[in-house]
């Protein structure tokens, strides 16, 4: 008895030590502590800073239904004298947003009603949703910017962009993905040779550093599987054959074979097919490389894949070359003759399994081959993976870290998951894409934005609609034939990778568009990759110019500037000295490689569009490293008729 009341009486005093320090505690919070540092810091500043009051500080975001009173400690963060200053106090990085509209927490995460360090960063227990790290930072952009293209943020635009090339949604369910064009296999028994399929199947990086296609660490079993089966699938779509191979390909004498490689070689080079393939690592890399694909394909196959891409391939993005018979055979010789793999090992004679095509199918099925391809009426994948439209807001407990030690958070879970897809489990589905680390962060960044997140659509930015452009008759037909938007945009329709041609006309004159078409060059001779030259017929260029001269023009782009040699006598003086233009640009040889050069431009552009683009380049190109310098119309003027008069002055 006496015991207990002893215990009791020790309790009793430890207990009333508590009551007495509670209230004492709360007289001395961290925050305090900081704010009266932060009083002291600028208290010390050449500059006046008004002193922060005491107390709690906090901002409602009605909209966003959050408060945040992260300013109870970042006290400097509109304040430019303090960019230099310690944190908690150093001034907020320009942002493109008003955080007394937005608050904190909507970019930052981290638990905004809080005021303690440590719970306010979210380094909690049972909080989900801590600070984010910098080199995250952008997911919080893509909560409202649904756009594939957020220039702001790079990581987040690269992101978005390479989850729609490696066709995550082949296998996941992801708002605003969707499965993309990947080459159908019908047909594949009759293009490549079982040695090959069976080595890109197990590794598909040794044959192509770029490529697309993951690696499943297929065993040798599934992998002569697989190729069986699929070379069992010898007929094309919808009926279609491979046309024969022409005479002089069958037999050619030794004579005519010489003749015939110089040929191909020629034109090969002429065409300048390395604009877009690489061979053997050196050209292009928005195809595959050419380096050793007569071992990969049959000369079958590869005739009539140039002869006609879409033919073979519908949504390929290759042209049609225009060559002649003779040039076409000369070309498919050269190439199987001199692209082999000749490391190439060939594997033992295979006899196929007599289950062979049932054992394929069930591995094909395995492996979620329809995840990217279309095989027969097979065009989705058998089992599909976790969705990843919300993956950003998924729970920590929701996560099976398994036997990992990296750290328990969503990024990091993510991040690890695609550099190492059997980090967390040894028999995880997942394939191995050989993500850079970079790849790897601007892809979590992407996916972390995917968020089960109410957002008013006052803040929201959707992707601008598609364009409609789908021009007819003869010009359709060849933009189509040639594969032009694969390269160019217009009137917002293609890909960006080189010029946009919806102004064409008003920039450059229809006889230069014609001579271009006939031998393409480069403006810029540093740049590796150039227009191919496809060797279109005079009727096929007329059709091009003509489209472009009533349609790809802008009467607004017009201007009439007088080319007296007073004036480009002034154009000179600003081209030289108040602009500095021969910093990047080159004339008669002198100058820098920036830009092209600008020598003869009366005979390629036109004056209207050169002045137009002085005064604001980005209005054309928005990603130019052209600087937009506020030039006068009289500047623009001047310099206009000085570039023009270059012409003259060479006569």
């Amino acid at each position: 008895m006496k015991n207990q009341r002893k215990i009791f009486a020790i309790v009793s005093v430890i207990f009333l030590v508590i009551l007495a320090i509670a209230p004492f505690k709360a007289n001395f919070p961290e925050w305090r502590d900081y704010q009266n540092k932060y009083n002291e810091l600028v208290a010390k500043l050449p500059q006046k800073v008004k002193p922060t009051e005491i107390g709690i500080k906090q901002i409602w975001v009605q909209s966003l239904d959050r408060i945040d009173r992260c300013t109870t400690c970042h006290l400097g963060i509109k304040e430019p004298a303090l960019k230099d200053a310690p944190q908690p106090f150093r001034t907020h990085p320009e942002i493109h947003h008003d955080i007394d509209e937005l608050g904190c927490t909507s970019c930052h995460d981290g638990q905004g009603s809080a005021t303690d360090f440590k719970e306010a960063h979210g380094q909690t227990e049972y909080w989900d949703q801590p600070v984010l790290p910098v080199k995250y930072m952008e997911a919080s952009c893509g909560k409202c910017h649904k756009e594939p293209e957020v220039h702001e943020a790079p990581m987040l635009t690269l992101g978005r962009k390479l989850i729609a090339e490696y066709n995550c949604a082949g296998c996941h369910k992801i708002d605003g993905f969707t499965k993309q064009w990947v080459p159908p296999l019908d047909g594949v028994g009759a293009k490549v040779n079982s040695g090959w399929l069976v080595g890109w199947l197990k590794n598909p990086k040794g044959y192509w550093d770029h490529t697309h296609m993951p690696n499943f660490g297929m065993n040798d079993t599934d992998a002569h599987n697989i190729a069986d089966f699929l070379k069992t699938f010898n007929s094309l779509p919808d009926g279609s054959s491979l046309a024969p191979l022409p005479a002089s390909l069958l037999n050619p004498t030794d004579v005519q074979k010489t003749k015939m490689l110089d040929l191909g070689q020629t034109r090969f080079g002429e065409a300048r097919c390395v604009s877009c393939h690489a061979v053997n690592g050196k050209g292009g890399y928005v195809a595959t490389d050419l380096g050793k694909v007569s071992s990969k394909v049959s000369i079958e196959w590869l005739y009539n894949y140039i002869r006609s891409p879409k033919h073979l391939l519908a949504g390929v993005q290759m042209p049609r070359f225009r060559f002649t018979d003779e040039d076409l055979a000369a070309v498919v010789l050269y190439m199987k003759t001199e692209f082999v793999d000749f490391d190439m090992v060939q594997p033992p004679d295979h006899t196929p399994d007599p289950e062979a095509y049932q054992k394929g199918l069930t591995a094909f099925k395995k492996y979620s081959c329809t995840g990217c391809h279309q095989l027969g009426t097979m065009n989705h994948a058998e089992e599909m993976g976790p969705e990843l439209s919300f993956i950003g807001s998924k729970r920590l407990y929701e996560i099976d870290f398994g036997q990992s030690t990296i750290k328990k958070s969503l990024p990091d879970y993510i991040q690890t998951k695609l550099m190492t897809p059997h980090a967390f489990s040894p028999i995880a589905r997942m394939p191995k894409f050989g993500f850079t680390e970079q790849e790897a962060q601007a892809i979590t960044v992407a996916l972390l934005a995917n968020r089960n997140e109410s957002i008013p659509e006052k803040y929201v930015r959707h992707a601008p609609p598609k364009s409609k452009f789908s021009p007819q008759g003869e010009f359709g037909k060849l933009i189509a034939d040639l594969s032009c938007l694969a390269c160019h945009t217009m009137e917002g329709s293609g890909r960006l990778v080189a010029t946009d041609l919806s102004l064409e006309a008003s920039q450059a004159h229809p006889d230069w568009i014609s001579n271009y078409f006939k031998v393409p060059y480069s403006l810029r001779p540093i740049l590796t990759e150039r227009m191919v030259n496809l060797f279109l017929s005079d009727a096929e260029r007329k059709s091009l110019v003509d489209y472009m001269q009533v349609n790809f023009i802008a009467d607004s782009l017009d201007r009439a500037i007088p080319m007296n040699d007073s004036l480009a006598s002034h154009g000179k003086s600003l081209y030289f000295d108040r602009y500095a233009c021969q910093s990047c640009h080159q004339m008669e040889g002198k100058g820098g490689y920036v830009g092209p050069p600008l020598d003869n431009l009366n005979s390629r552009l036109n004056a209207g569009w050169i002045f137009h683009w002085l005064k604001n380049p980005q209005s054309f190109k928005p990603a130019t490293i052209e600087p937009n310098n506020n030039i006068s119309d009289e500047d623009a003027d001047a310099i206009t008729a000085f570039l023009l008069k270059q012409k003259e002055a060479k006569k």
